[in-house]
């Protein structure tokens, strides 16, 4: 089992900002209490709020096998001992941690806020969990990990002296902070940097690769629009080229109207998509927007992994449904719930899946995933050695004329040197 960690949150479905104030340019402040008895009302308030709008909007009906009627008062005494917002923020964000949605979190007013600006403190590094190890799989461009020469493929030992725990881990940074890194460099040799957090963008810039045998790479991290406006230029700029590749494997996802115009960029028509469907039952069937577009028509190669989800899935799913790409990696996350966002009364936020999602057919990515037509396991000896065994497939594909499979293929074989 592979894991990608972006050292960032995970971005959802985002049908609509509900009650959301604008944001202050400068970071929120600390709250500051009359009493402790004034501490402990207000927080207080803050677990009745969440409690009560996943109570009334969460789009399962038996909140996924949780006993949420009984949360508020399990957590009620840990909520109000809570010495400070992160604290609070945490016994919550266990409490929603019980609906198994990944698309479900309270976020703090400091978090909220760099949500909002799409910036937050890094050190610069990108891992990704290979068995039975952590690697550096990117690092971030004006990063700290630059400077100091941190390489993709090195294997990572410990932060602050502590072994990262297997697959998951917290890696939040507070800005202005220095880490001690410690790695196996690709000559297996111990080096170890102090790395400052500072702020930088949520996502990796977008990547435009050409080569002379005209295939083309695009990679994007997110579905926000200015990311939609750059694929749909490149799309336009190359409509002639013999193939390209559009690597999803880091993109987290976005929002549903840059879904739909992507979907159009790559579909010669309108078309269905899925349908997202509420706690209630109410079914609204989706689609590609009416007009416009770059409805790129030669041959598509689409690069999935763990590291896809939300709305990357889905058009990963579209795309293998109408047979208008090769899909080349590892399957998805499996984290497609449509989630809206909710102000909460200290200035933080509240993340709630209210939407299930329905493919075509009926059936679910929620805990599926979508499956790739060639199947190509990511190793560790192939990213140390500097290989994209994926993406060489992709390139093999194209060279062998871009026919769109009907069924999955078997792993393909690729030797390192």
């Amino acid at each position: 089992m592979r894991r990608i960690w972006q050292l960032g949150l995970l971005l959802g479905f985002s049908l609509g900002l509900t009650g959301c104030a604008t944001l202050p340019v400068d970071p929120p402040r600390s709250p500051v209490y009359a009493s402790t008895e004034a501490q402990v009302e207000a927080q207080l308030k803050l677990l009745d709020q969440v409690w009560s709008q996943v109570n009334r909007r969460f789009y399962a009906a038996d909140f996924n096998g949780a006993d949420w009627a009984t949360a508020r008062a399990r957590y009620r005494d840990r909520v109000a001992n809570a010495t400070d917002t992160d604290e609070v923020y945490a016994v919550l964000n266990e409490m929603l941690a019980e609906l198994g949605d990944a698309h479900t979190a309270a976020l703090t007013p400091m978090e909220s806020w760099e949500d909002y600006w799409a910036e937050r403190a890094y050190v610069g590094l990108n891992l990704e969990w290979i068995a039975p190890s952590w690697l550096v799989s990117e690092v971030r461009p004006g990063s700290a990990a630059e400077e100091a020469g941190v390489q993709p493929g090195w294997l990572v030992l410990s932060r602050n002296g502590e072994p990262l725990a297997d697959e998951y881990f917290d890696l939040r940074t507070e800005e202005g902070k220095t880490y001690r890194w410690s790695f196996l460099d690709e000559h297996n040799q111990r080096v170890s940097f102090d790395l400052l957090a500072d702020r930088l963008p949520d996502t990796m810039p977008p990547l435009e690769k050409s080569t002379e045998e005209g295939w083309v790479y695009l990679r994007f991290d997110e579905f926000a629009p200015i990311y939609r406006e750059w694929l749909k230029n490149c799309l336009k700029y190359y409509a002639d080229a013999p193939g390209i590749i559009l690597d999803l494997r880091n993109n987290g996802g976005g929002d549903v109207a840059t879904l739909e115009r992507v979907l159009r960029d790559l579909m010669p028509d309108r078309v269905r998509y899925g349908t997202f469907v509420t706690r209630g039952g109410r079914r609204d069937d989706e689609k590609s927007v009416w007009l416009g577009g770059a409805r790129y028509a030669g041959p598509l190669a689409v690069l999935i992994g763990p590291g896809s989800a939300s709305s990357a899935e889905i058009l990963a799913y579209a795309l293998k449904h109408y047979k208008r790409a090769v899909l080349i990696g590892e399957p998805t996350a499996g984290v497609v719930i449509a989630s809206q966002y909710f102000s909460l009364r200290d200035g933080g936020e509240l993340q709630l899946g209210t939407f299930d999602f329905r493919t075509l057919d009926g059936g679910r990515l929620e805990g599926n995933g979508v499956t790739p037509d060639i199947p190509v396991e990511r190793t560790l000896e192939a990213v140390r050695a500097g290989r994209d065994e994926a993406l060489e497939v992709a390139v093999t594909w194209l060279r062998e004329g871009g026919e769109v499979p009907d069924a999955p293929s078997p792993p393909r074989e690729v030797s390192l040197p």
